[in-house]
Parts: C-alpha cells; sequence; structure tokens
C-alpha cells in the first residue's frame, strides 16, 4: 500500500529522476505494477536492482524486519537508500546501517514523512522563534501524544496481493536481546506505533533530552517523562481505536502556548493544523498560515532534491539512529521497573 500510495507516484511524476526497475515477485502486483504504473521492468529480487549500475538510488518498502537487511545491502553495492520506518528495531541494529553509508558515502534516508508536513516544518520554525526570542517567557512543559490505533481515514486506492510471498527475505531481530522475551511484541508494536512520535520529539527539541521516567504497563499505553533544561517533557502513548486521529504536540511557555495538531497519514489534502496562543489573559489564539500539500508528497520530491544536491535527507539516518538510542534507554527503564516490581 505504502508503494503505491506514497512512493511510486511521486517518483514516476518527477522530471528529475527516472524509475528504472521495481522488485516485486508477487504475481498479482506485477500486473498491477505493469498495468497502473506502467512499470516495464519488474524484477524477483532486489539483488538485481543493488547489481544494476544504471540505478544510483533505491527506495525500500518491505517488512519491517526486513527492513535493514535490504537497506545495508543496498548501501554495501554502493546505491543511495531511502528506507520506510523503522529502519532497525535496535541501536546495535541502526549503527550497521549509519556506519555502512558513511563507509560508501552514500546517503541513507528513512521515510519519516511527518517531518516534511508543512505544518510541523512551520511549526517548528515558531518554536524556535520562541525559544530565541523570549517573547512568550520561558517553554515551561511540552507535550507530545498519540492516540492513533488505525489510520481514521480511507487510504487512496491501492492494489493489496492476493498471494504471499514465494521467497522470504532475511531479517534482523525485532527487539534487543536484553529485553524480556514476554515484552517482545510490545516493543515491536511500539516501534511501528511510535517511531514516529520519537523522531517528531528530536526534531522539535534536537539536544538535551533527558529521560526520567518510563512507564508501559502492558495494555498498549505507555508513558515516558525527560527534562529539557528546566521544563518537563511529557509523551503520552495510547492504542485507542476512537476514529479520529488523535497525534500531535503542544509547547506551553509562562505567556501563550504553541499546538500542533497531526491528520491522518492518509489524509492526502491535509497538513497539521498549527496554532499560537499568544496571551491568555485576552484568548488571543490565531493559526499560523503556510502552504499546504501532502507530506508523502514532500517526502519524495525532498529526496530526490537530496539525491541531485547531494546533501544530507531532511530525517537522516544518523538521526533515527539517536531515536534508537532514546527507544532502547526508555524500554530499559521499563524493564527495570518491572524487576523491581517482581513483574
Amino acid at each position: 500500500m505504502i508503494s503505491q500510495i506514497a512512493h511510486l507516484p511521486f517518483y514516476l511524476s518527477d522530471s528529475r529522476c527516472e524509475v528504472r526497475a521495481v522488485a516485486e515477485s508477487r504475481p498479482s502486483l506485477v500486473r498491477h505494477l505493469r498495468a497502473a504504473f506502467r512499470i516495464d521492468r519488474v524484477v524477483d529480487d532486489p539483488r538485481e536492482l543493488y547489481a544494476d549500475p544504471a540505478i544510483s538510488a533505491v527506495v525500500i518498502i518491505a517488512p519491517r524486519p526486513a527492513s535493514g537487511p535490504l537497506a545495508l545491502a543496498a548501501l554495501q553495492a554502493g546505491k543511495d537508500v531511502m528506507v520506510e520506518k523503522p529502519m532497525a528495531h535496535t541501536v546495535a541494529q541502526a549503527e550497521q546501517l549509519v556506519e555502512a553509508a558513511a563507509a560508501t558515502k552514500r546517503l541513507l534516508g528513512v521515510a519519516f514523512m511527518k517531518r516534511h508536513d508543512p505544518g510541523v516544518r512551520a511549526a517548528r520554525d515558531e518554536l524556535r522563534r520562541l525559544l530565541e526570542s523570549r517573547e512568550l517567557g520561558e517553554l515551561m512543559l511540552a507535550r507530545f501524544y498519540d492516540y492513533a490505533r488505525d489510520y481514521a481515514h480511507p487510504p487512496p486506492p491501492h492494489k493489496r496481493p492476493e498471494e504471499s510471498r514465494a521467497e522470504r527475505f532475511e531479517t534482523w531481530p525485532t527487539a534487543p536481546e536484553w529485553l524480556p522475551a514476554a515484552r517482545a511484541e510490545e516493543y515491536a508494536w511500539f516501534m511501528n506505533a511510535a517511531s514516529h512520535d520519537v523522531n517528531l520529539m528530536h526534531y522539535f527539541l534536537p539536544s538535551g533530552l533527558q529521560l526520567l521516567h518510563a512507564n508501559a504497563p502492558g495494555n498498549g499505553a505507555l508513558t515516558a517523562t525527560f527534562a529539557h533544561g528546566a521544563a518537563p517533557v511529557v509523551f503520552e502513548l495510547a492504542k485507542s481505536a476512537s476514529g479520529a486521529w488523535l497525534q500531535g504536540a503542544e509547547f506551553v511557555f509562562e505567556k501563550g502556548r504553541l499546538r500542533v495538531e497531526l491528520p491522518s497519514p492518509m489524509a492526502a489534502d491535509q497538513a497539521a493544523r498549527v496554532t499560537l496562543n499568544e496571551n491568555a489573559a485576552q484568548a488571543a489564539t490565531r493559526d499560523i498560515a503556510f502552504e499546504s500539500a501532502w507530506s508523502f508528497e514532500r517526502q519524495a520530491r525532498a529526496f530526490v532534491g537530496d539525491l541531485v544536491e547531494r546533501r544530507q535527507p531532511l530525517t537522516a539516518g544518523a538521526d533515527a539512529l539517536q531515536d534508537l538510542r532514546l527507544i532502547e534507554a526508555m524500554w530499559r527503564r521499563i524493564c527495570n521497573l518491572e524487576a523491581q516490581d517482581g513483574r
């Protein structure tokens, strides 16, 4: 689904690049790629793409446990890479990818498309301005929340496979070896659902986050608190089927609040809404205006620009490695709490 709605259409329509081939072995999808996308060359094995000197970059959309090995092979073959999130499930795995990109001097981007949402970009710029100008006083509290269980919005039309893969990809473990086996499935869910949130925390607050507390009772919810200077930072995650997409962030200052409300990823005509409350006494709230665009499209256009201009992606692999270090720290804290409680 993601390859058909969030990647292929934009690379195919970008005059700066050419889609040379797609690796897909399932017959129903091969037929669809040729009929709907006019893809002439569809190969069974992605290694054929890595070995082709006419291909300079690859985009990897695969089962999550296979993303890391596929990305590593592509980097080692000398290709620039955009890989769907999460690119890896552990710090050690992510380090392999970042080191391979550095050794081969290739670009490694991760598809955290929310950083490309024009509302998110506008909110980050406004936060920086407020932190520097202090016109609303000091930052008192930051909060990131994600209560979304499903897309809560119908995805654009796409073809689902009618059969399973005949050959399976190589996979990496989906949890650190130190994590108790009973929590492995929950950790893998967290990596899929919350890696975007951690990446956004680092986007808005790129340095100085110190973990204070983390708790996951095992019911599809997790909370964590951090310190950013003198300001506490709260993260809340809950697997809630509320029928709405509830994800965002807010930054509370002494004399106002900046708020970001993210749309469902499937809402092609929506960007994040950004509001600024500048004086609580006068209730002066205004929307911050910006040019709207779908974050998936902006992500694809940006990656082509990265390739052309040889610049590091906005969602570089090194940033994803930083995310994983924070994620592992959170789960180590959760497991330590469990050990203390006798669970």
